[in-house]
């Protein structure tokens, strides 16, 4: 099973209580804002509810009533992961949140720790890049094109171009199309996006090419100075 949509984090099983029981409450949040950007997800207030909910039920349940999630509790984590306080994480109920890389660093750290969310059918979560401690400092490695466009072909900003249906929320399949977060400074993002161009022309696939020119044109302010 993928989780391809928000209701599928219904799917998500809970982790055994023993491994976070010792973890404060917004690292453990931190944590489900990572899967959310690694499963293309918007990063609404409900959705990190829900997950943070299904991933630490012992942590973020209802007094009484276990069989929702405290959003009092979840709220407050997320205001002590903000810069003013741990410096993990950015955003607002109204426009979603964002982890920074004091928060991605913080929520790969956890994996190592706890491990990778488990599904309904027993299988481990899909992650789109490999989990390491920290980013990898020095030069950007070189991109192979044939393998960079697959990638992106298999990615569901490309599926949602191919029906049609781009819109402005789609940003965070865009995001996730450049291996990008939000925080990622501008002149990054338009490398990944020229590095991506590149690779589809090196191979002469047209439909690559007109699709990241849409993207492109659906999203100017992502790429302007």
């Amino acid at each position: 099973m993928k989780i391809q949509h928000e209701r599928d984090l219904e799917q998500v099983a809970a982790i055994d209580p023993s491994k976070y029981e010792d973890i404060p409450l917004p690292a453990l949040v931190v944590y489900a804002l990572y899967w959310l950007h690694e499963w293309e997800l918007r990063r609404t207030i409900e959705a990190v509810a829900v997950l943070s909910w299904r991933l630490f039920p012992s942590k973020f349940s209802m007094v009484e009533w276990p069989q929702y999630p405290d959003q009092l509790r979840i709220n407050r984590s997320l205001m002590q992961g903000a810069p003013k306080y741990r410096n993990w994480l950015t955003g607002a109920a109204v426009n979603g949140f964002s982890l920074n890389l004091r928060g991605i660093e913080k929520a790969r750290e956890l994996i190592h720790e706890i491990g990778v969310p488990v599904l309904g059918d027993g299988s481990p979560a899909q992650f789109t890049r490999p989990i390491e401690r920290n980013e990898q400092k020095g030069s950007a490695r070189t991109i192979e094109p044939a393998r960079e466009v697959a990638k992106a072909r298999q990615g569901r900003l490309f599926q949602k171009w191919l029906g049609g249906v781009l819109s402005e929320r789609d940003l965070v399949h865009v995001h996730a199309l450049l291996d990008v977060f939000d925080h990622t400074p501008r002149k990054i993002k338009t490398k990944k996006m020229k590095d991506l161009e590149r690779a589809a022309a090196d191979i002469e696939d047209e439909e690559m090419v007109r699709f990241l020119q849409d993207v492109r044109e659906s999203f100017p302010m992502l790429f302007m100075r």
